[in-house]
């Protein structure tokens, strides 16, 4: 008993002490770059600065509609404007910020299945559900609000990383190789992790 009440104010007075840090990342589905920034900077980072941050993710990369959302042209082909679509309506039906990193980090990988279902699968989401959003018009309106949303930071690169809702291409240079090093010092943390 003495020992879980110490790890509770153990926990209190870490979470007292934590700045909230929320992060967008705006990438695209079948883009090298994204894919080397979740394997190498997202997966590789330790629970407790993942627990954190709250994260956001916008998968639309370098990608614009057509008659408002009749058709998309994304820059690596119609292979990567179907995926960012699955992408977009699996992450609306995951609960958690620890299931949606689970299969972005499943689905940002060289070796996935690039329409993105085997890992909507291993996500454990209703794939009819998913099925449903990706082939209505659930799956357009997602995508027009990533366009919207990408639009108003304006990324030269992708991915870019948004930390706070305000774009800063320092802290977005950074956020390619040191990701973990900008979450410790936006929410004040150091020891594990940092």
């Amino acid at each position: 008993m003495k020992q879980s009440l110490a790890a509770v104010l153990i926990f209190a007075a870490f979470a007292a002490n934590v700045q909230a840090v929320t992060v967008d990342v705006y990438y695209a589905h079948l883009c090298p770059d994204s894919v080397r920034w979740v394997q190498n900077q997202l997966l590789t980072l330790n629970p407790t600065l993942l627990n954190a941050i709250t994260l956001d993710f916008i998968p639309f990369g370098k990608a614009q509609s057509v008659n408002n959302g009749q058709s998309f042209i994304c820059q690596h082909g119609p292979a990567e404007c179907e995926g960012n679509r699955v992408q977009s309506c699996v992450l609306s039906l995951l609960p958690t910020q620890q299931a949606q990193v689970n299969y972005v980090g499943c689905q940002m990988s060289f070796t996935a299945d690039p329409r993105g279902w085997e890992c909507a699968f291993r996500s454990g989401v209703n794939l009819n559900a998913a099925e449903q959003c990706v082939e209505g018009t659930q799956g357009t309106t997602l995508q027009l609000e990533a366009e919207r949303r990408t639009q108003l930071i304006t990324p030269a690169f992708i991915p870019t990383i948004v930390f706070n809702g305000q774009f800063d291409q320092g802290l977005q240079d950074r956020s390619l190789t040191d990701f973990a090093g900008i979450i410790c010092e936006l929410a004040g943390l150091t020891g594990v992790g940092c």
